[in-house]
């Protein structure tokens, strides 16, 4: 994912013509390697076809036990055979954001869970988020919140949280109002701070609230007619070009399909929960401001004083830098027991990018199991 520059802008048609001569290039260069015949032809137009439109639920690299439910989901258990007793158990909160929660383990080589269970997180569950129901459709902040504290005290009573994107801003919530069941706080990619690096959003905050909050559901609802799939619709299209080259590889083809099957697909929200979001986070920004209200209290983020981690891409047009790191100024954890990592990818790729999994996740995994 790349940042929108008015440099990247300007580049745009020079990316998107390379794209399509290498693209085409390496296409025909294959055909003629393959000996290809007219039926050739026909068959890689229809893969290529079916990789760039299939919709298909996505599903769980690994068939990981389900070992508690709940009507809003489940909880998995991830851990690795010989996992350590005595060990705190790590909680993964995915993004419970309209999308599937399998992102968390996109694909056996590109998989955040593997890449944590490298690092020595034996004891690893995640929570795996179900779509709305008539029954769950009214759930809002509580519910969700409740759902993380039943899995906490099924895991013991005291964890490591690891949140990922909205499962971040979630994860602090909850530390914030049960911070002595938080061992460590991890939060990657998630904004704390929704308006820094927003203007848009920090001039929604003064006009009446149900209108902003109007203007940004209609933008959300808006995304989801079309089929918005990334933060980077020109590298999408590089990307494109680069599977045509590449038709004749099955591997390659399954990745792409894996990694369209979870953008593609859309998994509704509870609508009240969406609403709660868009108020009292996208408008009010009410985290920071001291305002925010769950379980009928005030979220105050000075209450943690675990170790907290901030993970931040340097290209994540959806949490920016600044909106992740910003926690650092609210939490009573005393700086060196907070942890910043900047790393070079974009919103998805820092949860399935290879870089990322082998030089920030395994080693942050590390770090985690080593706390005492």
């Amino acid at each position: 994912m790349q940042s929108l520059t008015p440099a990247r802008i300007a580049a745009a048609p020079i990316r998107l013509g390379t794209a399509a001569i290498a693209g085409w290039s390496a296409y025909l260069v294959g055909l003629v390697r393959r000996g290809a015949t007219p039926c050739t032809v026909v068959s890689d137009a229809n893969r290529y076809s079916w990789a760039l439109t299939s919709v298909t639920l996505p599903r769980w690299s690994t068939n990981w036990p389900v070992v508690r439910r709940w009507p809003l989901g489940n909880l998995r258990d991830c851990g690795t055979p010989d996992a350590v007793r005595d060990e705190i158990p790590t909680l993964l909160l995915p993004p419970q954001a309209g999308t599937h929660s399998c992102i968390v383990d996109h694909s056996a080589d590109r998989s955040q869970i593997e890449a944590l269970r490298a690092g020595g997180l034996t004891r690893l569950h995640c929570l795996d988020w179900a779509p709305a129901t008539t029954t769950t459709d009214d759930c809002s902040i509580d519910e969700h919140l409740a759902v993380v504290a039943d899995a906490v005290a099924h895991l013991g009573g005291r964890v490591n949280l690891i949140g990922d994107s909205q499962g971040g801003w979630l994860g602090t919530v909850y530390a914030a109002l049960h911070p002595e069941t938080v061992h460590s706080l991890t939060v990657a990619g998630a904004p704390i701070d929704f308006h820094v690096d927003q203007p848009a959003l920090s001039m929604l905050a003064h006009v009446p609230q149900a209108a902003a909050a109007s203007a940004i559901e209609f933008w959300y609802g808006a995304a989801r007619a079309v089929g918005l799939q990334t933060t980077d619709p020109i590298g999408e299209i590089e990307r494109a070009m680069t599977l045509l080259g590449r038709i004749d590889d099955p591997d390659e083809v399954a990745r792409w399909e894996a990694e369209r099957h979870w953008f593609a697909w859309k998994q509704e929200m509870p609508a009240a929960f969406r609403e709660w979001i868009l108020r009292h986070l996208f408008v009010g920004n009410e985290l920071v401001a001291g305002t925010l209200t769950a379980e009928g209290r005030v979220v105050d983020p000075a209450s943690v004083d675990c170790p907290v981690h901030l993970i931040a891409g340097s290209a994540d047009l959806l949490a920016t830098p600044r909106q992740v790191t910003a926690l650092a100024e609210y939490v009573s954890t005393p700086p060196e027991r907070i942890t910043t990592t900047v790393a070079d990818a974009g919103h998805i790729g820092l949860f399935i990018g290879r870089r990322a999994l082998t030089e920030v996740w395994t080693p942050h995994a590390r770090r985690v199991a080593a706390q005492k």
